[in-house]
Order: structure tokens, then sequence, then C-alpha cells
């Protein structure tokens, strides 16, 4: 194991995991409802803490209806905000992390918008962002990736559950520490950054729950030890699908080299 968190050999294996989501899921970016707008990327990625996706579209639709610009999201008053969030949860924390980032965005661009991060390099964006009230450096690089089309792998929470239980990141690796977010993406070729991370998010939303997951229908089934799960906390194999065979053997070849 490095001292970053990854276990040796984690480039090979993101590669093996990034050939089998593909071919499972081929990158369906449009499922995850990410936005083109920087702004609004970075609000949405606000909303999409602890929450799933069918609960995130429904509050970012409450929240566009109630609130038509987010000048009117920043003179509002926060509980009303938090009232029209509640959908998603966490929603009197989302109100003020939304309306914190909104005051930063106007002393930092005068106005409500995030498009001076075009003109900027990934490095120098990336420092604005993650300056900003209420914003991580997975929200800055979902914003680079989505809004900005640049290449950046984001390490959200279901990229970091499904790397540390199929052992690419140890289990003493930490979320909240930089290097860790910097090595993944140093380990993740400039070219497959974004397929990579929208089917870590798929598979995630779809297989990889944070509980009770069906491993028997996983595609990585093959290739993953379940670490960090118990017998009793995945749904075992008599109550599922198998995984797909062909991409089963493939996984077993690509794990024994």
């Amino acid at each position: 194991m490095t001292a970053t968190g990854l276990r040796r050999g984690a480039p090979e294996r993101l590669a093996t995991i990034d050939e089998i989501l593909e071919r499972t899921y081929g990158t369906p970016e449009n499922d995850l409802g990410n936005k083109d707008d920087p702004l609004d990327e970075a609000i949405y990625i606000i909303l999409s803490f602890q929450t799933d996706l069918a609960r995130l579209r429904l509050t970012w639709s409450s929240l566009r209806r109630a609130y038509p610009s987010w000048e009117a999201v920043e003179r509002a008053p926060t509980r009303d905000v938090a009232a029209v969030l509640r959908e998603g949860g966490l929603q009197l924390q989302k109100a003020r992390r939304i309306q914190h980032l909104l005051s930063g965005v106007r002393r930092l661009a005068g106005e409500l918008s995030l498009d001076l991060l075009c003109a900027m390099s990934d490095g120098n964006a990336e420092r604005v962002l993650t300056h900003l009230p209420g914003l991580s450096w997975k929200a800055a690089r979902c914003v680079l990736l989505y809004s900005l089309r640049r290449d950046t792998f984001p390490v959200d929470g279901n990229t970091f559950r499904i790397l540390k239980r199929t052992g690419i990141l140890s289990r003493r690796a930490v979320y909240r520490r930089r290097t860790l977010h910097d090595t993944l993406q140093a380990a993740v070729p400039a070219s497959r950054r974004r397929a990579l991370h929208v089917n870590l998010v798929v598979h995630g939303q779809r297989i990889c729950l944070p509980r009770n997951p069906p491993c028997s229908r996983c595609p990585l089934l093959a290739m993953c030890p379940r670490v960090g799960l118990r017998v009793g906390e995945y749904v075992p194999a008599s109550l599922t699908a198998s995984a797909n065979p062909r991409v089963v053997a493939r996984a077993k070849g690509n794990a024994r080299q």
C-alpha cells in the first residue's frame, strides 16, 4: 500500500474496472443530470450530497420552479429555500451552503456567474472554486468535468465506496485527504477520466449501494473482495441474477495477471 491510500497495482486494476464498467453501462452521462453552466453545476453538486439521483432531480426541479433565478435564491429567507429542498434531505444545511456560495460568487465576479472560469487553466479554475464557500475538491472537479469539459476525475462518495470495496483503496484511506483525490486522478488516463467517473457513479447508484448491495448482479463480482462488507450485508447470489459470464471471465483473466 502507498502512503496515499492506494494499493500497489491500482492503475492496472482501475483500467480493468474501467473496461468492465464501460462494457456494462456505456457512459450514460445524461442519466446523471449534470449541468452545462458552471454555477448551475456547483449548486447541483451541493444538492447531491447524501441523496440518490431520483431525489436529486426532484429537488433540483423544485428549486428552479420556486426560484427561477439565482438572484431570487440569494434574496430569499434561508428557511424558505430549505423548505423547497426538503425532498433531498439535509435541507437547511444545503440552503445555507447554496446562499453562502452565491454570496461568494458575487464577491468574486461581481455577478452570479462563474463564466470567468472558462478562460482559466485547470489549476487556476480549481483553486478559485475550492476557495468559494461550500465547494470541495470533488465539487470543483465536477464543475471542471461537466461544465468546462476538462479532463478531471472527481472522487465522489460512490467512487470512494466502490474503490474501497474492490481493494483499489486501503481500508484506512481517508476521503477528506487531498493526496487521495490527486493520486487517484493521476492514476486514470486523462482520456478515460470522464467515462470512468460517470460509470462509477452509475454503478454506485444501481448496484454497489451503500447498504445491501446486490453483489451477485455486479459486473465486478469476479475481482471484488467486498472489503468492508460482512456476510449478511449484501444480497446473496441465490436471490439475484448472476453477473454477465463473459464479463466475469474477462475480469478473472485480468485479475490473475
